[in-house]
């Protein structure tokens, strides 16, 4: 592929994943991704078959920021076995600080009843599995509850991380403005930490 085609694809996708995550597949046309990418419409067709991969693709991108986690999470937990809940919690709520398209797309995934994101169980299952291995080691250290599955750890961390960032302007007014400041995001993690000790 030329470079000015790669460039293009690049453009097509960051107006998607813009629009996807404003407007959610039924609210954003083609035609709007390929005036904002500033695009020829049939490039989209050409390069991602139609909108439904279109936005299967947005998704998939998104959660590389996931794959990276695992990644980095595996090698710094590795060195400090017992801290993974804590390097996992700070990395899942950084991703969501860093990229607000993150939860909004899976948001729009999960009401978009009729889409199925066919790439989704595969890359969850290859992004996940060191980190599956790495939980084991720890709980068979001792350091987390026998009882915990894996998936229950994993769901429970992303649930705190996704919950604290799609939800701050309803539970700063309804629960606390402090909890959304640095150091109240701080003073939950802490907290959040210590549901897990032995």
């Amino acid at each position: 592929m030329q470079q000015r085609a790669i460039d293009t694809r690049k453009k097509i996708m960051r107006a998607a994943c813009k629009l996807f995550a404003a407007n959610g597949f039924h609210g954003t046309t083609v035609d709007a991704i390929a005036e904002t990418a500033g695009a020829n419409k049939q490039r989209i067709y050409a390069y991602f078959g139609n909108k439904s991969e279109l936005f299967e693709r947005c998704v998939s991108t998104v959660l590389d920021d996931m794959k990276d986690i695992s990644g980095k999470a595996l090698k710094e937990a590795a060195a400090e076995p017992a801290r993974l809940t804590e390097i996992l919690l700070r990395e899942y709520m950084a991703v969501h600080h860093r990229n607000p398209e993150f939860r909004r797309l899976l948001t729009w995934a999960n009401m978009e009843n009729e889409i199925n994101i066919k790439l989704l169980p595969g890359i969850q299952q290859k992004h996940r599995s060191g980190l599956k291995e790495l939980f084991l080691q720890v709980q068979s250290a001792g350091a987390l509850p026998a009882e915990i599955t894996f998936e229950a750890y994993i769901f429970i961390l992303m649930g705190i991380s996704y919950f604290y960032h799609s939800n701050r302007k309803t539970l700063s007014q309804t629960l606390s403005k402090e909890m959304f400041t640095a150091t109240g995001q701080e003073q939950l993690i802490l907290e959040c930490l210590s549901l897990f000790k032995r």
